[in-house]
């Protein structure tokens, strides 16, 4: 399972699984959330849609208590449940090319939220799959590349998208998004899978006992906070560069272009320097990274007009969000009972969801009263504050609590 030839072939299925969730998430953000800023929506309300986006994710650790109780015999564990999501996730989308996003929105959100509900489960079942198949060494690296692989496909699926869009019209860039969502899911078709174990955990037990240990509880606390800045911001950007700034959409989504592929090549950095460093050492730096870009962005305020200042900034913080992105699933992984593969670390996954939804919420409800640069200070400031718990967040005894949990029903089956 270690192999060069056989790790290699691991990567290219998370990373290409991972790009299928980028694509669509591409998509609304950049390209539907540029369309409906031109067409005047305010800060608030698309904050308000992406808490709607956002909030499905909340959901993981119910999906993952069932994906750790499926089994679909010989057809495996983890491969049926995330082709079946991305089935789902394509009839979403295929759903939605048929909502006015503005007359029908309600209907619009309910098909937004729906759809992010199956990616979530498609998530559920590629993490639990990660864990199952990745030894602890390779976390960070694989992190790297799923990582690099959701980047990716945000930026095909909205500066790409937006570019179909504005060739060929709407129904023709979601289509374009259902086939670049299901060409990955190709690559599950040949994966082994471990068989499962001859006797089912009591998984709600054995979770309430793997949250008793104090570095899990820090990290569930850790998940609420972590890494605020960008999500912060979010509801502000466009409005800011679109309507404030003057610059065009096609600008704008070139940004947004510019910043999925550097955090392509942040991600890959912050897995290879989680590997060598550790990842807390990485994160910590990272985190620092964005806050002091944030905190400089807010200090050049006659700077903002010029575009060039814009790329230069955009594509700074796009390599540190990657890292910080990359490093985060990989030190949420390591504080994993590898007995609870998609329970427990989808508990951390919902937290750090939540997170961006109330983020998302708040910032643009303040994007509405208090000044541009103020926003940017304040995300700054956020982002450091957290950090202040990382010394409590030590995988080595999350794992020798985990070794402890050896109670006699911890194996019956429930």
């Amino acid at each position: 399972m270690t192999s060069g030839a056989t790790l290699r072939s691991r990567l290219l299925i998370f990373g290409g699984l991972y790009f299928a969730q980028g694509v669509p998430w591409g998509f609304f953000t950049v390209a539907i959330a540029l369309r409906l800023t031109s067409l005047g929506l305010s800060p608030a309300g698309l904050g308000d849609l992406m808490f709607v986006a956002w909030l499905p994710w909340a959901g993981k650790p119910v999906i993952g208590l069932l994906v750790d109780r499926l089994s679909f015999g010989r057809l495996g564990r983890r491969r049926p449940f995330i082709l079946l999501a991305e089935a789902g996730m394509a009839l979403s989308l295929l759903a939605m090319a048929f909502a006015n996003p503005i007359a029908d929105r309600r209907l619009f959100s309910a098909l937004l939220f729906l759809h992010n509900l199956l990616a979530a489960a498609q998530d559920v079942g590629t993490d639990a799959l990660a864990i199952d198949l990745l030894a602890e060494g390779e976390r960070s690296r694989a992190n790297g590349i799923m990582s690099a692989g959701k980047f990716a496909g945000v930026v095909l699926g909205g500066q790409g998208l937006l570019w179909v869009a504005g060739a060929a019209g709407w129904p023709a860039a979601f289509a374009a998004a259902i086939a670049l969502l299901l060409v990955p899911a190709t690559l599950v078709l040949g994966v082994g899978e471990s068989p499962p174990p001859a006797q089912r955990p009591r998984l709600l037990g054995a979770a309430v006992r793997a949250f008793s240990s104090r570095v899990v509880l820090i990290a569930a606390g850790f998940a609420l906070f972590v890494d605020l800045a960008d999500s912060f911001t979010f509801p502000l950007t466009y409005p800011l560069f679109r309507n404030q700034l003057g610059f065009s959409e096609q600008q704008i989504a070139s940004l947004a272009t510019l910043g999925g592929i550097v955090g392509v090549l942040g991600s890959l950095l912050g897995g290879a320097l989680g590997d060598r460093l550790g990842c807390r050492r990485t994160l910590l730096g990272a985190c620092l990274g964005v806050a002091g870009l944030n905190l400089g962005f807010s200090a050049c305020r006659g700077l903002w007009g010029h575009y060039s200042f814009l790329l230069a900034y955009t594509a700074a913080e796009g390599i540190a969000s990657g890292a910080v992105y990359a490093t985060t699933l990989a030190l949420f992984m390591n504080l994993t009972n590898p007995r609870l593969a998609a329970t427990q670390f989808q508990v951390y996954m919902a937290l750090l969801n939540i997170k961006n939804a109330w983020a998302q919420k708040l910032g643009g409800r303040l994007a509405e009263r208090i000044p541009a640069p103020a926003m940017f200070g304040v995300s700054a400031i956020i982002e450091v504050l957290p950090l202040l718990l990382l010394p409590w967040l030590d995988p080595r005894r999350a794992q020798a609590d985990f070794a402890r949990d050896t109670t006699p029903n911890a194996g019956d089956a429930g």
